[in-house]
C-alpha cells in the first residue's frame, strides 16, 4: 500500500513538474496575440456598489468588490463612453455614434440621439463622451456633426437636445459642476491650438447655457502636441484641478472657478496628469510619472499642499492610470498594466494601507514564465543627446554570439514606449530577435523641451537617434550589423521610410506601415486638428517652410534606397491618407526598389479586426525571417511561406509590386 501511495504522489509531483515545465517553455503564438482582452474602460456607480466595464463590445456589470461579470447588453454594435445616472439605475454610453441608455437590471437599449455621419474624420464625426448631470435631468455629450467638435445635451428621454457650445471652434473635455448649475470644457482654435479653458452657467429647466467666460487660455505649444484635458471640478463647485505646463512639465493647478491665476499643486520635472478631487475635496488623485519616467503611478496630493504620496507601491514597474475614488473617500479603484500584465482594475484601500486587490485579471494563464521585463537601456546621439530605450533580448542569447535586431519605432512621434505590456515586442525577442524601442526626440515623458526638438527637424535628430540605437546594439556586441532591420506604424511608419532613405546602408529590411513620406501632401488630405498641428511642428505652412518640407520629403530620396521594405495601410485611414503609401509604392516602382505593398479595407487608422491583425503579423514576421533570419531545411509545406508573394490571406488586398528588381 506504501508503495502505491508513494507512487501516486510521485505520479502527482511528476504531472505537477511538467505542467510548470510546460509553462515556462510555452513561447507565445500570433492567435495568443490576439486572445488577450485587458480590461477597457471601466467606471463606478453613484451608489459605490457597481462597477460597469466594456468587455469584447458589449457592457459588463460586476460588483465593485470584484466577482464575476454580468453581461447587461448584446447587440452587435461595440460600446463605450459609459456613464452611470447618478441614482445608479441607468447606464448611457456610445454605439453606432449616437447616444444610448440602457436599465442597469437590463432591458432593450434606448437610443436618444441620430448622429448622422459628417465630413472629416470619422472617429470624431459622431456622438460620444456622454456625461450624466448631477441631477439625473441631463446628459451631457460631445459631437462632431458640424464638422468640428461641439458639446450638446440631451434629456434622458431622448425628445429635447441643445447645443451649447459656440462659434468654429472644436470644443470637448467637458464636465458638470456638482451643483450642476455650471459646465466647464476646453476649446480649441488655430490661434489658441493647445486650448483655452471655458465655463458657461447651464439653465437646468431650458437645456440652454450662456455665452462662455474664459478661465484660463493655455501658451500655444509650438510643436502643437500638448493640449489641456478634461477639468475635475472640487465638490464644492468653487475650483477646478487640470494638467498645465506652465514650468516646461506637467504638473497639477487649481483654478477658482471665478477666475484668477492658476496655483500650483504639484511641482517638480516629471508628467503629473488626470487630476481627480476626493470626495470631501481635501486631496487630489493623479496620475504621475515622478520616479521613473518610463513608468506611472497613481500619486495623492493633498490640497492643502503638505506632501504628495505614492498610493500603492509594486516590484514589478508598469504604467498605472483612470483613478476613481470610492464614493466615501476610502479606496481608489485604478488600471494598472505591465509587461507581464495586460491591464487590469484593481483597489486600493486608504484605510487599511493593505495591497491594492486586483478585481480583474485578464493575462491568460499560459502566459505564465513566458514574458520578460525589459531592460532600460541609455545611450548618446550624433549631437550627444541623452536616448532613453526599452530593450528586450531573447531568451537564447548567449555571451559573445550576435543576434538579429528590430528597431520597433513608436507613434506620434509624441508616443512613448516603457514598462506596459508589448506583446509584439515580447513575440518577436521569442523568436530570436532583440528588440530596441527608442524614446527618441520628440517623445512624451521628458517633457516640453525634449519633446519639442523635432520642431522644424522632422526627419533629421530624431532619424540621428534612432541610428543610434542600431549603432548602440552593435557597439555592446548584441546585434550583427548585417542583420538590422527597422519598422514601426504612423509617426513609427514615417522614421522608417527616413531610415531607409537617410541611412540607406544600415538596416537590411523595414516595416513601414501607415507613414507619411510627403508631409506637405499629407497636411492637404489629413484632418483639420492633424494638419493644424503638424503645421505647427514644421514651423508654417509649406509655402511657408519650403526647405522644411523638402528635407522631410522622403519620395526625393528613394533612389537611395537599399533595404527592402513591406508596406501596409488601412484605406480608410483619416489620420494618415493612404494616398502617402499609394504614392510612396509608386515611386518605389519607378526606381525599381524591392518592396511588397499590402491594403486593408475597412482600417481605419491601424488594424483593429482580428484577421487583420494576424495576416498583418504574419506578413511581418515572413519578412524579418527572409531578410534577417533565414531558416533552411524545415520541408514546410505551409501556405504561409507563400504570404508575401501572393494575395493576402484573408481580406486584405495586394496592390503594387512584389519583389520588383
Amino acid at each position: 500500500m506504501f508503495r502505491n501511495v508513494a507512487r501516486y504522489f510521485w505520479t502527482v509531483f511528476a504531472c505537477v513538474s511538467l505542467h510548470a515545465q510546460s509553462a515556462r517553455d510555452h513561447r507565445l503564438t500570433l492567435e495568443d496575440l490576439v486572445s488577450v482582452e485587458p480590461m477597457g474602460e471601466t467606471t463606478l456607480s453613484p451608489d459605490g456598489k457597481t462597477i460597469a466595464a466594456v468587455r469584447a463590445g458589449q457592457i459588463v456589470l460586476f460588483s465593485s468588490d470584484g466577482g464575476w461579470p454580468v453581461t447587461l447588453t448584446s447587440s452587435p454594435a461595440g460600446k463605450s463612453g459609459v456613464s452611470w445616472s447618478p441614482d445608479s439605475r441607468t447606464l448611457a454610453f456610445v454605439s453606432q455614434g449616437s447616444i444610448w441608455t440602457v436599465s442597469a437590471s437590463g432591458g432593450q437599449p434606448h437610443r436618444l440621439t441620430r448622429s448622422l455621419p459628417g465630413e472629416g474624420d470619422p472617429r470624431q464625426a459622431g456622438d460620444r463622451s456622454p456625461r450624466w448631470s448631477p441631477k439625473g435631468d441631463w446628459i451631457l455629450f460631445e459631437t462632431g456633426r458640424r464638422g468640428h467638435g461641439d458639446v450638446a445635451v440631451v434629456s434622458p428621454d431622448g425628445l429635447s437636445e441643445n447645443i451649447l457650445s459656440h462659434g468654429n471652434a472644436d470644443a470637448g473635455e467637458s464636465a458638470w459642476s456638482p451643483d450642476e448649475t455650471q459646465i466647464a470644457y476646453t476649446e480649441r482654435a488655430p490661434e489658441y491650438f493647445s486650448g483655452r479653458l471655458v465655463i458657461a452657467n447651464f439653465d437646468a429647466h431650458a437645456g440652454h447655457a450662456d455665452k462662455p467666460r474664459i478661465l484660463y487660455t493655455a501658451r500655444v505649444d509650438r510643436g502643437g502636441s500638448w493640449s489641456l484635458r478634461q477639468p475635475s471640478w472640487s465638490p464644492d463647485s468653487r475650483e477646478l484641478a487640470l494638467s498645465l505646463q506652465e514650468s516646461g512639465w506637467e504638473n497639477v493647478y487649481l483654478i477658482p472657478a471665478t477666475g484668477g491665476t492658476p496655483k500650483p499643486l504639484t511641482r517638480g520635472e516629471q508628467e503629473d496628469r488626470d487630476p481627480v478631487f476626493s470626495p470631501d475635496g481635501k486631496a487630489i488623485a493623479f496620475v504621475s510619472n515622478r520616479g521613473s519616467l518610463e513608468e506611472s503611478h497613481i500619486w495623492i496630493a493633498p490640497v492643502d499642499g503638505s506632501s504628495v504620496r505614492a498610493l500603492a507601491h509594486f516590484d514589478v514597474p508598469g504604467i498605472e492610470s483612470a483613478p476613481e475614488w470610492s464614493p466615501d473617500g476610502s479606496a481608489i479603484y485604478f488600471h494598472r498594466t505591465t509587461p507581464l500584465e495586460s491591464t487590469d482594475l484593481l483597489l486600493a484601500n486608504l484605510q487599511n494601507k493593505s495591497e491594492p486587490k486586483y478585481l480583474s485579471q485578464t493575462t491568460p494563464k499560459n502566459f505564465d514564465g513566458t514574458l520578460q521585463v525589459p531592460e532600460r537601456v541609455r545611450f548618446q546621439s550624433k549631437d550627444g543627446l541623452s536616448i532613453n530605450a526599452m530593450l528586450y533580448k531573447p531568451r537564447s542569447l548567449q555571451s559573445g554570439v550576435r543576434c538579429p535586431a528590430v528597431l520597433w519605432i513608436h507613434g506620434g512621434p509624441e508616443g512613448q514606449d516603457g514598462y506596459r505590456l508589448d506583446l509584439w515586442a515580447q513575440y518577436l525577442a521569442q523568436q530570436g530577435y532583440l528588440v530596441l524601442e527608442p524614446n527618441y526626440r520628440g517623445s512624451t515623458g521628458y517633457g516640453e523641451k525634449f519633446r519639442n526638438f523635432n520642431v522644424e527637424d522632422s526627419g533629421g535628430g530624431e532619424m540621428d537617434d534612432v541610428a543610434a540605437g542600431a549603432q548602440y546594439l552593435v557597439d555592446q556586441g548584441l546585434a550583427d550589423p548585417k542583420r538590422l532591420a527597422i519598422g514601426g506604424g504612423s509617426h513609427g511608419g514615417t522614421m522608417t521610410a527616413y531610415a531607409v532613405t537617410k541611412y540607406p546602408q544600415l538596416f537590411a529590411a523595414a516595416i513601414e506601415m501607415y507613414g507619411v513620406v510627403d508631409r506637405a501632401t499629407f497636411v492637404e488630405r489629413t484632418n483639420r486638428n492633424s494638419a493644424v498641428r503638424w503645421m505647427m511642428k514644421m514651423g508654417g505652412t509649406p509655402a511657408e517652410k519650403p526647405e522644411v518640407y523638402r528635407r522631410a520629403n522622403s519620395l526625393l530620396l528613394v533612389d537611395k534606397i537599399q533595404t527592402p521594405l513591406l508596406v501596409m495601410h488601412g484605406e480608410d485611414d483619416p489620420q494618415v491618407p493612404p494616398y502617402e503609401s499609394a504614392q510612396f509604392t509608386k515611386a518605389l516602382a519607378e526606381h525599381h526598389k524591392t518592396y511588397y505593398y499590402f491594403t486593408y479595407p475597412n482600417e481605419l487608422h491601424g488594424f483593429s479586426q482580428r484577421q487583420h491583425r494576424l495576416d498583418a503579423w504574419s506578413k511581418e514576421l515572413v519578412f524579418l525571417q527572409k531578410y534577417i533570419q533565414p531558416k533552411f531545411g524545415l520541408s514546410s509545406t505551409s501556405t504561409d511561406a507563400l504570404l508575401l508573394n501572393g494575395p493576402t490571406r484573408v481580406t486584405g488586398e495586394r496592390t503594387g509590386a512584389t519583389d520588383a528588381k
